[in-house]
């Protein structure tokens, strides 16, 4: 088969050139598993598990296999630049994806983006010209076999969420493509196989790869959080039992220190989770001494949330040096008490993946900064209660600018976040709240507890392509 002479990778330890068809398919039933428990349609599942299947179209190139085999140098961009290109060139093939083509060329940068930044090339045939004749043809049956997989996949959103949806892409994507090519959870396969064949290997593979990471969602527990004779304090009491509207939910506890407001956004946390308002958390903490005591804390806590074991990790620059951390990384899943994987453990951004993560402030508001991999920090971070704490540690302009930038960003995913603080100037809270799209409260009560929801989305402006993908666009 043609289409598989084109390979993904150098040739392995055992001599084995995987193909880049299959490493597509890798990573497309990957991503299938990713997003299997959104509560979303159908044909948008598909959409997501296509496009990241298409992220490396662009390998089909003869100027990308001349480097691979020959170790010519490419001189007419990168493999996921052509990826854009190609897409751009298929355009028509991809019609039934979006209706406005717009919405296409938006995406086809975010599929090209996962590489940790948005592509920036705006002449797209000596890309085509180098990738040759016979590429162009295998690429265009690539893609067929791709869309006979995904039948269905379809964007089903207003245009008003595309901003949204191309920042939040290509972290889905660069996740799968991490998984998927770990040769320990994919090993490379030489021989040509029935598609069919390929295809019901890949997603066994996907399934089990997900879960042998940490990335698989354990259910969210209905039982009380506090173990049988604990006594509530008030906050906590209140935490218990106050509405939550629905959408996302923007929480702010504001009580003593020691008055036990980690517990009642825990308490909160996963209410708010068994309202279908995320499916995991982040602790974002102002240093890692801090991070590394609340890392103990949810430790003890962090099982009782879900009825099967989470995954947990420490998220900051010296995660090793906790002890309480590499103990975590050597256990083993039990039934309830949450450990972590040396996948997760191994980078700090992957970290941010675990089901409940604790870390510095700083590796949250990476996510909102025109960073490299800022879309893999806000993917892993769009699914979670976004907890942070001392808030009011970080009133300087610099940090209330960024993080208003972060809960902005949040919220544009549905997301929901709980601030703590044991004093909270009244402006910085109007700020935040603002950020989020609430109103701030008018009262000074203390302490207090506040919820303000927030509509699904409203309107965003999508004047030049650029702002598909940095903060300013969310402004």
């Amino acid at each position: 088969m043609a289409i598989l002479d084109w390979p993904a990778k150098s040739t392995s330890d055992e001599g084995v050139e995987h193909p880049a068809l299959y490493h597509m398919i890798d990573v497309g039933t990957v991503a299938e598993c990713l997003v299997e428990r959104m509560n979303i349609p159908p044909c948008r599942k598909a959409f997501y598990a296509l496009a990241a299947a298409l992220h490396d179209l662009g390998k089909i190139s003869a100027s990308f296999r001349g480097m691979l085999r020959d170790g010519t140098a490419q001189t007419k961009g990168r493999h996921w630049e052509v990826t854009e290109a190609w897409l751009r060139r298929f355009d028509v093939d991809l019609g039934a994806i979006a209706d406005d083509r717009f919405d296409r060329l938006d995406f086809y940068a975010a599929i090209a983006g996962h590489h940790g930044l948005p592509p920036v090339q705006e002449n797209f045939e000596p890309m085509i010209a180098a990738a040759g004749q016979e590429a162009e043809g295998d690429a265009r049956n690539a893609l067929a076999e791709i869309f006979k997989i995904w039948p269905d996949a379809r964007y089903d959103l207003p245009w008003q969420e595309t901003p949204a949806q191309t920042w939040w892409l290509p972290g889905l994507i660069a996740v799968a493509d991490w998984v998927a090519s770990n040769p320990d959870f994919f090993p490379p396969v030489a021989e040509a196989m029935d598609l069919a064949k390929y295809l019901d290997r890949a997603r066994a593979l996907a399934r089990e790869a997900v879960h042998l990471a940490g990335l698989d969602v354990p259910q969210v527990s209905s039982a009380p959080l506090m173990p049988q004779g604990w006594t509530l304090r008030p906050m906590q009491a209140t935490a218990q039992t106050i509405d939550l509207p629905d959408g996302p939910v923007l929480a702010v506890i504001e009580d003593e220190t020691g008055s036990g407001k980690t517990e009642a956004a825990l308490i909160l946390a996963q209410r708010m989770m068994q309202a279908g308002l995320g499916e995991g958390l982040f602790f974002a903490l102002p240093t890692m001494a801090t991070a590394n005591a609340m890392f103990d804390r949810a430790a003890d806590l962090a099982g009782r949330l879900f009825d099967t074991a989470p995954s947990l990790a420490l998220a900051h620059g010296r995660a090793e040096m906790s002890a309480r951390f590499r103990d975590l990384i050597k256990a083993t899943r039990g039934k309830t008490m949450p450990a972590c994987t040396e996948w997760l453990a191994d980078n700090r951004r992957r970290a941010l993946l675990a089901n409940v993560g604790v870390g510095t402030i700083d590796q949250a508001l990476l996510s909102a900064l025109p960073v490299r991999h800022a879309m893999l920090r806000h993917f892993a971070l769009s699914g979670k209660i976004l907890i942070v704490d001392e808030v009011h540690e970080m009133g300087d302009p610099y940090m209330t600018q960024e993080l208003c930038h972060l809960l902005r960003l949040h919220r544009r995913m549905n997301g929901s976040a709980i601030l703590m603080t044991a004093t909270l100037p009244v402006d910085l809270r109007a700020k935040l709240c603002e950020a989020f799209g609430c109103a701030a409260p008018d009262g000074h009560a203390y302490p207090a507890l506040t919820i303000a929801g927030h509509p699904k989305f409203d309107k965003i402006r999508r004047d030049f392509r650029f702002l598909t993908w940095w903060p300013e666009s969310f402004q």
